[in-house]
């Protein structure tokens, strides 16, 4: 347990608690789900009974291989419930069918034209349900010409044009760790079935939200560029301005005793802040180190006089200076760092979960909490196929034995 984390209490009521989700979804969509479930959605996780690939991916519990100790599964699927179900079989279309029915959104993440091919696609669902809304993510959408383009998060990243901005000057663009680019689709569609939820309470119908990953990138990690360089297309506007990568001149790391810092300094108050922070050092007290396109285009001579200094100070007492000064100088945390900070523990945003295969375990929360309802991480994820019986047995009216035959047929 970490000090200043919470544990899982009863479950309560959320926003979404009137809603139930299934889940169809694969690292592109999972982390869309979870969010709906932490506000209450019941969620379903509907997966091969082989195992949805976010078990498979690494790093595992004890570094052991598992459909259930996966940390991307454990985490992302965290909150919701879960079936298995083969949708390549007559019988599993027709058992998603009957859970559709009685499901207000479907999140599905498979190729354009694959749910199609199943008889599974929206047209056929809001005949079954027409209050379903159904969210397809795709790497590139449900149109244009790279619609039938595999992608991945990396590719998202680079195509966005995001990635020719992340580095330094002299080297080459550099993708994000983690998975940037699904991540912010997920906030989007999550996004886009809520809105689609609210609208549903007036007409009473769904409706169908196609999510391009491709889109979501550029949208959701670097919005502001777009209408930057629409404004300058403008007549008598000058020219956009080269997309370069000055992140580390603009915004520059110094190494401290303990680690590293961030400084933003761009205005000459935050420049005086900064000296103040230093003591003041002869150096860089020269009138146009107070320029700030000067400092950019010589970063590389300030840095390395501004090492001589912060390298007398740690990371917090840098911060502590900064924030005195009212100049923003940030230590960069590694994960212990961040783990064990005192505003980390005070927002209690670890929450203990207790896993049946692996035990007790810190796990990161919602990073928002609400007044009147109840955001919360409400169940560990589900092992494979741990809810089959409770959907199919007691909601559907299935027998154990026809379960069972299911089962040994591949259905389930």
């Amino acid at each position: 347990m970490v000090e200043g984390g919470a544990t899982v209490p009863e479950e309560q009521e959320g926003a979404l608690s009137v809603y139930r989700v299934l889940d169809l979804a694969d690292k592109k969509g999972s982390y869309c789900t979870k969010l709906l479930a932490e506000q209450g959605a019941e969620v379903i996780k509907v997966e091969h009974p082989a195992g949805d690939l976010t078990r498979r991916i690494p790093p595992f519990v004890g570094d052991e291989p598992h459909l259930e100790k996966g940390l991307f599964h454990l985490y992302r699927n965290a909150s919701k419930y879960g079936v298995t179900l083969n949708l390549e079989t007559p019988d599993g279309r027709e058992l998603l069918k009957r859970l559709v029915k009685t499901a207000d959104v479907l999140v599905e993440a498979h190729p354009p034209g694959y749910m199609g091919s199943l008889g599974l696609d929206y047209g056929v669902l809001k005949e079954v349900n027409p209050g379903l809304v159904m969210a397809s993510i795709t790497d590139f959408g449900q149109g244009g010409p790279y619609r039938d383009w595999k992608g991945s998060d990396i590719v998202h990243y680079a195509l966005s044009t995001t990635m020719i901005t992340s580095g330094f000057t002299e080297g080459a663009p550099i993708n994000l760790p983690g998975t940037p680019s699904y991540d912010a689709a997920s906030l989007i569609a999550a996004i886009s079935i809520m809105v689609a939820l609210y609208q549903r309470a007036a007409t009473g119908t769904g409706q169908y939200c196609d999510v391009s990953v491709h889109e979501c990138s550029r949208l959701g990690l670097y919005p502001w560029m777009v209408p930057m360089y629409s404004y300058n297309l403008n007549p008598g506007m000058p020219p956009p301005p080269p997309e370069g990568r000055l992140g580390a001149s603009i915004y520059p790391v110094y190494p401290c005793k303990d680690g590293f810092v961030r400084v933003v300094a761009l205005t000459p108050r935050q420049w005086d802040g900064l000296l103040n922070v230093l003591g003041r050092p002869e150096v860089l007290c020269l009138p146009e180190w107070r320029e700030f396109f000067y400092r950019i285009g010589n970063a590389a001579d300030l840095y390395v006089l501004m090492v001589e200094f912060t390298t007398k100070y740690t990371m917090v007492e840098l911060f502590e200076a900064g924030h005195r000064e009212g100049v923003p100088i940030v230590p960069i945390w590694d994960v212990e760092g961040f783990i064990n900070s005192a505003h980390t523990k005070a927002r209690q945003f670890f929450v203990e979960v207790d896993h049946t295969l692996v035990g007790r375990f810190a796990c990161p929360g919602p990073a928002y909490k609400w007044s009147e309802t109840a955001c919360m991480i409400r169940r560990p994820a589900p092992r494979l196929g741990e809810h089959n019986e409770k959907y199919y047995c007691q909601e559907l009216g299935l027998s154990r034995q026809e379960l069972s035959a299911l089962r040994r047929a591949g259905v389930v």
